[in-house]
């Protein structure tokens, strides 16, 4: 075969873009996450996310010094020789003797129980760590469920502003050929064009809206802000809100960020006991070689040393871990407070929102659908307010934005539940509303 004839080079080349397109595909999330949901979307933002990909390092880092932790220093080993007496020797005497040289090797020992809580106090800090990026997976899933929401809004309210506005036009045409048979006034024509033009308007808006979340979902998933995005499928339906008081119980067992302080006060305490153990001595134990020593039964030493804590620097490590235990209980406190508060703020939001979703399909929705089409009927027949049929517009635009808006809160503050409550709620049926 010819390695350079055309043929083979246009197969090499098709290879190569076919690795290529492989690899890119490999790196760049498909945006058909979207189409199949919300947690669809949950699971490729997790799996691409670099930020999530750090947390997950840095845990390792923290696993990783645990057992080193616990572990004696490594033991010193000396050697000295006095360079005059290499290759031996004479005394005035007569004697000879070889070259001298020490040799030495020690290892230190802390109090009894230093290397016990230091290893513990690593093992606190890992799974402070390991909570810090629990925490990090159920905030950014939370982050990715309210801009899925905010997708289905824009969404939606561009195909309802795009219905709306085909209605109008119609609308328009009505108020044109009334007025061209004197049966209504200019003013008629001139406020149709006016409503067209603020819809149209409005349309601009949601775009520059829609492109600001476009760019907050691509950047969740690594992928350029302006890559295209499918259009989402529509929102669970509400449901019932779980027991309040049981939803509380659930967050403070349950939130991660809580579990990192416990963590953080149990690490906290090790420092406390360690900077106690700094108050006693630790000892170092050596053995050794002097041919200085004429005599071989002096020669070869055992030895015992002690460090002597004084100074004030073992009382400032006491109370600076002392205050750095004070200070993670308050943290404690302190949170504990906002979870609740966070907690109630949602649970009030998602039952408001639910009873709005109630209000708006089962009244007032259908009622302002009634009321545009009875305004739309008198004028016309010659009976009606053309700026009676312009406001009904505006009603029936008003009420499926609402929806829409409602239907998007909701799942948002169950995603702010789901977070609060360590992911425990987010089991919610997929079966879509429009």
């Amino acid at each position: 075969m010819c390695f350079s004839c055309p043929c083979f080079v246009r197969i090499w080349v098709g290879l190569l873009s076919a690795v290529l397109a492989i690899q890119t595909a490999a790196a760049e999330p498909a945006p058909s996450a979207i189409t199949a949901g919300p947690n669809a979307l949950v699971a490729a933002v997790l799996q691409s996310n670099a930020g999530l990909a750090a947390m997950r390092s840095a845990e390792d880092v923290a696993r990783a010094v645990v057992n080193p932790a616990g572990a004696l220093d490594d033991p010193n080993l000396s050697y000295a020789l006095a360079p005059e007496t290499v290759g031996g020797y004479r005394l005035p005497n007569g004697q000879f003797r070889n070259f001298n040289q020490i040799v030495s090797l020690s290892q230190a020992f802390p109090w009894p129980g230093t290397l016990k809580l230091r290893s513990e106090t690593a093992a606190a800090e890992a799974e402070s760590m390991a909570q810090k990026l629990a925490d990090y997976r159920l905030r950014l899933a939370e982050h990715t469920r309210a801009a899925y929401a905010d997708w289905y809004y824009v969404t939606r309210a561009l195909a309802v502003n795009a219905e709306n506005q085909t209605l109008v036009r119609r609308l328009q045409k009505v108020a044109t050929t009334a007025y061209g048979s004197g049966q209504a006034p200019q003013q008629d024509v001139l406020q149709a064009e006016v409503e067209l033009t603020q819809l149209q308007n409005q349309a601009l808006e949601i775009k520059r809206r829609r492109a600001t979340v476009q760019a907050r979902i691509n950047g969740l998933l690594n992928r350029d802000p302006q890559a295209p995005l499918p259009a989402p499928l529509a929102l669970p339906p509400p449901r019932h809100l779980p027991d309040y008081a049981g939803l509380q119980r659930t967050a403070l067992a349950q939130y991660p960020e809580l579990k990192r302080l416990d963590a953080e006060i149990a690490a906290s305490q090790d420092r406390v006991a360690l900077a106690h153990k700094g108050f006693y001595p630790g000892f170092k134990l050596s053995v050794g070689y002097n041919s200085l020593w004429s005599a071989p039964q002096e020669q070869y030493t055992v030895g015992v040393s002690i460090n002597i804590p004084i100074g004030a620097k073992h009382q400032g490590a006491l109370d600076a871990a002392t205050a750095r235990l004070q200070q993670s209980r308050a943290q404690l406190l302190d949170a504990r407070a906002n979870l609740l508060s966070s907690v109630d703020q949602s649970y009030q939001t998602a039952a408001q929102t639910r009873d709005s979703i109630a209000l708006y399909t089962d009244k007032l929705l259908p009622l302002a659908e009634l009321n545009l089409k009875a305004a739309e009927s008198d004028y016309s027949s010659g009976n009606g307010d053309f700026l009676k049929l312009i406001t009904a517009e505006r009603q029936y635009l008003t009420a499926k934005l609402e929806l829409a808006r409602n239907r998007a809160d909701f799942f948002t503050q169950m995603a702010s539940l789901d977070y609060q409550t360590g992911g425990a709620l987010m089991s919610m049926p997929t079966a879509a509303q429009d």
